[in-house]
């Protein structure tokens, strides 16, 4: 996400600023409460919290990293800005899926955990965009950016799908239903 204006800029020099950092942006909000809406919904029809959860994040990992890959193969500006508004929307479905998880998993102690993952998931970005500067340093394509954001997206959603719980393993002694 931070080298897409680079993205567009230098693939699209005479393209409009304003159109691929804002679009992409705007497409996010109704999809992240979309996903909530749907999330809810799915649990409340019966389906089971993990299968739910699991689900958010083959569409916010995997669905988006599809797209990702496509926005290194395309050659139109309106092309690539949906692509990109694809993938950055689709993203949003983490709220519904790994982003809530932590909740289903240890709600008394939720605030904790959250935090430390979001700092992990920080530290991996700081990573990520030097590896990405680094891969365009070196390779001069884009492809190969996007090919690292889908085979990041992939190795955390395989990860989730393995290893994703939603049984509750709270610390607290007492199981209060809030």
């Amino acid at each position: 996400l931070s080298w897409l204006p680079t993205f567009f800029q230098e693939t699209f020099p005479g393209s409009k600023g304003w159109v691929f950092n804002v679009v992409p942006w705007l497409v996010a909000i109704p999809a992240s409460l979309f996903s909530g809406f749907l999330s809810d919904r799915l649990i409340s029809q019966g389906y089971r919290t993990i299968t739910v959860r699991k689900f958010m994040q083959v569409m916010g990992l995997g669905l988006s990293s599809v797209f990702a890959l496509c926005l290194g193969h395309t050659s139109s500006f309106c092309t690539s800005v949906v692509f990109a508004s694809a993938s950055i929307g689709l993203q949003t479905f983490n709220h519904s899926g790994i982003s809530v998880n932590i909740q289903d998993l240890a709600p008394s102690c939720a605030g904790f955990l959250f935090g430390v993952a979001n700092t992990a998931g920080a530290l991996a970005g700081v990573v990520g965009v030097c590896l990405g500067g680094y891969l365009l340093e070196t390779t001069g394509s884009w492809t190969s950016m996007f090919n690292l954001v889908a085979a990041v997206g992939s190795l955390g959603l395989c990860t989730f799908l393995l290893f994703g719980e939603a049984q509750r393993v709270d610390l607290s002694p007492a199981h209060e239903d809030l």
